[in-house]
């Protein structure tokens, strides 16, 4: 998917002024989509080629990072879950296509801000431990993003639209 600068900009521009059209859209929230998933990817990437430390593998739960990482997992992705599901709730279907997918984008943004989250502490927790045992909440993280792709048929499914305006994606 090759996206060009000045297109983000005139999209970006268009999304301020309420000028978009759905496929535009869609490009901008997959433009931001691969941008949280490629942050995740690129730090981890540089912590594992960037430490110095021999890594190691244990599973001992006397480390509190470990604990508070499967805390923060167990908490943060189910209500980031939750809280988009609300803000979906909010959708009138009298709304306009507009105001309907500006208030997906808001959750959608929440929903991949808590992954991302969850996925910076466990990176950050393997710099510091040099456990490699956090890269299980990096995975679950990561894994949980690619359930939020945004597709049309999700987008619709997720917001309740027509299948007219479902439609309009593609066009």
């Amino acid at each position: 998917m090759k996206v060009e600068a000045n297109e983000i900009i005139v999209n970006f521009h268009a999304m301020i002024t309420n000028n978009i059209n759905p496929r535009q859209f869609l490009k901008m929230t997959r433009v931001i989509y691969f941008s949280l998933w490629s942050a995740l990817i690129t730090f981890f990437l540089i912590v594992l080629f960037t430490t110095n430390h021999k890594i190691i593998f244990n599973i001992s739960l006397s480390d509190p990072l470990k604990i508070s990482c499967f805390i923060i997992a167990s908490v943060f992705l189910p209500a980031g879950k939750k809280y988009a599901g609300m803000t979906f709730g909010k959708i009138n279907l009298n709304d306009t296509l507009m105001n309907k997918l500006s208030k997906y984008q808001t959750g959608q943004l929440i929903r991949l801000a808590t992954c991302e989250g969850v996925g910076f502490l466990s990176i950050v927790s393997l710099l510091l431990t040099s456990n490699i045992f956090f890269l299980a909440f990096l995975l679950v993280a990561l894994f949980t993003m690619i359930q939020y792709y945004p597709t049309p048929d999700n987008i619709g499914r997720e917001i309740n639209l027509t299948p007219n305006e479902v439609d309009m994606f593609n066009n």
